[in-house]
């Protein structure tokens, strides 16, 4: 069986490199994105694993060339930034793997949302390809418990070790002639979500509780390096954020040395604590905070 990946990220290497085990033939059509480190990993992958890969390049028409060309038994996307016309992929079974539950986080990044929102179940669907972003039949889900350690890189790499599962037992069903299972979604809520603006990774310190503010860093870190505040003009990113038990009156924003530790005052008198922020272009750990004018009492924007 011919399996071909469309994407445009490295999500997919632990699903190609099982597949590939299994004796499948695995052709990869890869968009290269922004993410330099990513695409090095993918061309790695390949050539180690001598896996048949084409890159995207300006045509629009490159992937439907690339369908064409290689004429896979099924399809899979994962990552890729843009919609393809299922009409143009004949009668080839087409799925999406998506890191989020649907139809409640359709869109780009189902990851981010999910771990801002403070979601107590993180869910993952493949559904069929369809005409429109995210809404085709989902025949396959699962969901697992948040963790105070998830953050969106953990979120997505535990996505692309369970998405296995789900992608050997749809080529199972379709090797057996088997129908496809429906998912039940349709007592959730639609919504789609777009990709983070800055207004959405930025803190704001008199709204956002302590346990958003957490979440907010958790979903930005790594791709975002962490969430943003302002300090003396210019961004500061605190990369982790941990509650604490201190009890404080100054406003929301200010920083606290407490024991030692790099607080920083929330809306309701509690305190995060960060051990690590980013700050013009550089990795500063909070031991070193105060060296550069991040003292006691300064208030963040």
């Amino acid at each position: 069986m011919k399996i071909g990946i469309i994407s445009g990220g490295d999500h997919f290497l632990q699903l190609a490199y099982t597949l590939a085990s299994q004796r499948l033939q695995v052709c990869i059509f890869f968009s290269p994105t922004e993410d330099i480190q990513a695409q090095h990993k993918v061309q790695a992958f390949a050539q180690s694993y001598s896996l048949s890969v084409q890159l995207e390049k300006d045509t629009a028409n490159d992937v439907y060339n690339w369908i064409e060309r290689i004429r896979p038994d099924v399809l899979f996307v994962y990552g890729y930034r843009y919609l393809l016309d299922v009409k143009r992929l004949a009668a080839t079974p087409a799925f999406n793997i998506h890191p989020g539950p649907l139809p409640s986080f359709r869109g780009p990044s189902p990851v981010f949302w999910q771990l801002k929102m403070g979601q107590p179940m993180l869910g993952f669907s493949i559904h069929i390809l369809s005409d429109k972003f995210d809404a085709g039949q989902v025949v396959w889900e699962r969901t697992i418990p948040d963790q105070p350690h998830y953050h969106y890189a953990a979120v997505q790499q535990v996505c692309s070790q369970l998405c296995i599962e789900g992608v050997i037992s749809i080529l199972a069903m379709l090797k057996q002639g088997m129908p496809l299972p429906n998912v039940q979604t349709v007592q959730r809520m639609h919504k789609y979500y777009k990709r983070p603006l800055l207004k959405d990774v930025m803190i704001d310190w008199n709204r956002m509780s302590p346990v958003e503010i957490c979440n907010l860093i958790r979903a930005c870190n790594p791709w975002n390096k962490g969430a943003i505040t302002v300090f003396n003009g210019q961004e500061l990113k605190l990369m982790d954020g941990s509650l604490t038990g201190t009890q404080t009156d100054m406003l929301p924003g200010t920083i606290l040395w407490q024991d030692d530790s790099f607080q920083i005052a929330c809306a309701g008198g509690r305190t995060i604590r960060t051990n690590m922020l980013y700050l013009a272009d550089a990795y500063l750990p909070a031991y070193h905070a105060g060296m550069y004018g991040l003292q006691h009492g300064i208030k963040l924007g």
